[in-house]
């Protein structure tokens, strides 16, 4: 076979080209053919990264039938698993039938589509020069470990095209030794699949299934220098976001069905970096919710979710208690409060709004109204907060008069102090009954507060 691109008769989908026959071979059948083929081998070898160093494994040749698709394989958990779903049986239950040919077939479905990714076209790339260029790396029982999607490529082209394709009839391959452990050819695969590197990305939620079983079977350490972390921070945080993917297809009534949130890795990564240091807990909970329903309502909704908290900084910083208490309002679960304030809303009161959040049926409801408050309090600042930021600004102004020292006051600074003071008493002139009697019942007004400010200072300048 020449150098040149073969004719182009093996293009289209999957689906209309000749399949591969997928028949497995009997475990003792393989291992032998690939011992003898072992025997024979030449000179070529090739260096596999391990954990104590690298490998030196033989290089073969041999037909590519007697080979193995690993139904283990991290590009594909998360296809596997709702393939499971619609099998109604176990994730584990279909790995235990990997070597069954109707398994072997959706594996090498599920590989082509991934080879014919863009974004790492090795299809393509194959389709095109019609050469292998890099051994597979399979186990001694014919087991691919690296190389599923190359050599689901080289069967499909073969099958299409078996003049133009003639040459992988037969592939190269490289053979591990016998008797290493489950964990340390997961950590080979992890060390050749997971490190930065050109080959195609895994998915963000295949690369996180797959880094929450390495981090089962070989321990957090080990899967720190496989994938080269920097910091366990990193382990636990992609984690995180993985447990939040999937703590929304629990709620959205799909668990498993992660092909539902593959598209949606800003926001879920996001939205975990806003609820890590999330406080207090029953507000937490709340725009965890709501983000949830945001998320869910993200097409229909005619603004960037990415825009708002919680996938953003809240803005301005009292949005985290201010929308869930007017949301609260607005469901007559609190009374409603004056312009200008922002009370607290108490963990009786979340606990009460949380139903009314967290029904996946109206989330496009939810979503809208939480980010109609959130644009209704940017554009409206000063009215609705002015009252609380000053009753919070005369507080920090009392506190610190109570803490400075006279001493530590140059003459001009005293001056300076007493016209700010002065100042203040014009907007609110003297405290009068009334406003003593109302501050007794409803806590401090402004008028009141003004006036043991201005009290605390006379006390330090005078």
């Amino acid at each position: 076979m020449s150098d040149t691109a073969p004719d182009d008769t093996a293009s289209g989908t999957a689906a209309d080209q000749p399949r591969p026959d997928l028949t497995v071979p009997p475990k003792a059948d393989r291992t032998a053919r690939i011992a003898e083929a072992v025997s024979a081998a030449g000179d070529a070898t090739h260096f596999v990264p391990a954990e104590t160093g690298y490998l030196e494994v033989p290089v073969i040749e041999l037909d590519h039938g007697n080979l193995v698709y690993r139904a283990d394989n991290g590009r594909v958990l998360s296809e596997l698993t709702n393939a499971a779903l619609a099998q109604n049986v176990s994730l584990d239950d279909l790995k235990a039938r990997a070597e069954n040919a109707e398994v072997q077939h959706l594996l090498h479905d599920l590989l082509i589509d991934k080879a014919r990714d863009p974004k790492g076209p090795i299809y393509e790339e194959l389709e095109r020069y019609g050469r292998q260029t890099d051994p597979l790396l399979i186990r001694e029982d014919g087991v691919v470990l690296n190389g599923n999607r190359r050599l689901a490529s080289m069967r499909q082209l073969q099958a299409a095209n078996p003049d133009g394709y003639a040459r992988f009839a037969h592939v190269r391959a490289a053979v591990l030794p016998e008797g290493l452990t489950e964990q340390e050819l997961e950590f080979i695969e992890a060390a050749l699949q997971m490190a930065p590197d050109l080959k195609l990305d895994y998915g963000w939620i295949n690369r996180r299934l797959k880094l929450r079983q390495h981090v089962a079977d070989m321990g957090a350490e080990r899967v720190l220098e496989a994938y080269r972390f920097s910091d366990p921070a990193e382990i636990d945080r992609e984690l995180a976001e993985l447990t939040l993917a999937e703590d929304y297809l629990d709620w959205a009534g799909q668990p498993g069905h992660f092909q539902l949130v593959d598209d949606h890795e800003d926001a879920f990564t996001a939205l975990q970096a806003q609820m890590e240091t999330f406080k207090p807990p029953h507000l937490a909970l709340l725009w965890h919710r709501v983000g949830f329903s945001m998320i869910r309502a993200r097409d229909a909704l005619d603004r960037k979710i990415l825009h708002y908290f919680p996938f953003t900084d809240p803005l301005p910083p009292v949005t985290r208690n201010w929308v869930p208490r007017s949301l609260a309002e607005d469901h007559g679960i609190v009374e409603r409060q004056s312009e200008g304030e922002n009370r607290p809303l108490d963990k009786s009161g979340a606990d009460r709004l949380l139903p009314l959040v967290s029904d996946p049926a109206q989330a496009a409801t939810t979503a809208q109204a939480a980010m109609a408050l959130m644009d209704t309090l940017k554009g409206n600042q000063d009215r609705l907060l002015g009252f609380a930021r000053l009753m919070s600004l005369l507080r920090n102004a009392g506190k610190t008069f109570e803490e400075m020292k006279v001493e530590d006051l140059t003459e001009e600074q005293m001056r300076s102090i007493r016209a700010q003071l002065a100042a203040l008493q014009q907007y609110t002139g003297p405290v009068t009954p009334a406003d003593a009697a109302h501050d007794h019942e409803a806590g401090d007004g402004v008028r009141s507060t003004v006036r043991k400010t201005w009290n605390k200072a006379r006390r330090l300048i005078d």
